[in-house]
């Protein structure tokens, strides 16, 4: 575990340093993707200008899911952003490099690039979780504690859909459509939907799990959902890294697709 532990962290270490080869374009993206999101929620601060709820939720709700959206879109970039490249790596044959070392070829293919944009993310979730979310700074382990979770459950459908390429070699596309919707579906009030809609966000579709989830265990102070949480992110991370394996049996270098009888 210890030497697992320290090859992850020299990993999410060279990759980081990498994202800022460029420091100035580095921090200049990091500045607009905060702009962005804050400009965004002016949306919500408009319409609770207006109306007083949400069905029952108020402006800090909304403040909270932002906040968990962004921190788990934003870590994911920083430190895992290769896994919006898993499909092109596996229709280019370029997982060949990954697979020659030691260990197993996931963490490096992840660890392999870093969204610096994603820091602007990160960043705006501390302003939406304790200026517009209100929320003591006592909160901030348990917060990012959840948060993380998030992140641990947005890279693993990631890496779900990037790993179809697998078996349909153009769906690299798709993968990304997909997981931008899911993306968009984490910032929106999701407690607003219809039951059928709620079991998709917490099956196939697990937004819940990256942002409801966690606010709801926030604003009632339910350890029940705190662990619910926690165990949704283990249960996907070994679902992704299940299905990962099972598309390898599958690939070759030079895209080349060989049918598993």
């Amino acid at each position: 575990m210890g030497d697992t532990a320290q090859y992850f962290a020299a990993l999410a270490h060279q990759n980081v340093r990498s994202g800022f080869a460029r420091a100035r374009l580095a921090i200049v993206a990091a500045v607009a993707m905060f702009a962005n999101n804050l400009m965004f929620f002016v949306v919500w601060v408009i319409y609770f200008s207006i109306f007083s709820s949400l069905s029952g939720w108020q402006l800090k709700d909304l403040a909270l899911l932002n906040g968990m959206a962004s921190w788990a879109f934003g870590l994911m970039l920083v430190l895992m952003g290769g896994v919006r490249d898993i499909a092109r790596a596996i229709a280019d044959g370029a997982l060949d490099i990954h697979l020659g070392r030691p260990r197993h070829p996931l963490p490096s293919l992840l660890f392999s690039r870093s969204g610096v944009s994603g820091w602007g993310d990160m960043a705006s979730a501390f302003v939406f979780w304790f200026w517009f979310g209100e929320l003591p700074l006592s909160d901030l382990p348990l917060v990012l504690t959840l948060a993380t979770a998030g992140t641990v459950i947005l890279t693993a459908m990631m890496v779900v859909l990037q790993s179809a390429a697998f078996w349909v070699p153009k769906s690299a596309g798709m993968a990304d459509d997909l997981f931008n919707m899911m993306v968009s579906i984490t910032v929106y009030p999701q407690h607003t939907y219809g039951a059928f809609v709620r079991v998709l966000l917490f099956t196939l579709v697990p937004a819940a799990f990256i942002s409801l989830l966690p606010v709801e265990a926030i604003r009632e102070a339910d350890m029940s959902k705190v662990a619910a949480t926690l165990a949704a992110a283990l249960a996907y991370a070994w679902l992704a890294t299940r299905i990962f394996e099972s598309g390898l049996k599958r690939y070759t270098s030079g895209n080349k697709f060989l049918e598993v009888r």
